[in-house]
């Protein structure tokens, strides 16, 4: 059973043990699925999920990444932090459209963004919008601060 964060409402208590409206939502599933992909370390079966010419917006960048970027990115993270791990803490969607709220968990074993091992844990929270045609992702919008990582890593905030 997933443990929920106390300070939800329970509508998102009820969606986090399952009980989802949107169990049935094909694009949800096939979401789920990619994550699960990737939280198995499995870079490739979360990017199958993907169009070869999706783009992914990324709010403060002022540029799309690209499929091979989005790898790219993937592959440092995975080198550089233990125990990465994306949490669903809520996922909807309909009309070929997926909404989803993740944290991003992880250690901080290896080098990222110029940074060395700092061994701190990570929990960074983003909202991302899926655009579906098919069973392939098209588009993706990603909101959040974009440097509460960097942050993090570097101990000047309290995240």
């Amino acid at each position: 059973m997933k443990i929920c964060p106390s300070k939800w409402t329970s509508v998102h208590q009820t969606m986090c043990m399952g009980n989802s409206p949107v169990t049935g939502n094909v694009e949800a599933g096939l979401v789920r699925q990619a994550v699960a992909a990737l939280n198995d370390g499995d870079i490739e079966g979360y990017l199958s999920g993907f169009a070869p010419d999706c783009l992914r917006w990324v709010g403060g960048l002022g540029l799309a990444l690209t499929v091979p970027d989005i790898r790219e990115n993937l592959g440092q993270l995975f080198a550089a932090f233990d125990e990465l791990h994306l949490d669903e803490d809520l996922l909807f969607g309909g009309d070929g459209h997926v909404c989803a709220r993740w944290t991003l968990r992880g250690v901080h074993t290896g080098a990222y963004g110029g940074i060395a091992p700092t061994g701190r844990e990570i929990a960074v929270d983003t909202c991302e919008v899926y655009t579906f045609t098919g069973d392939k992702v098209t588009e993706c919008h990603v909101y959040g601060e974009t440097m509460s990582l960097f942050n993090q890593l570097s101990g000047s905030v309290d995240e």
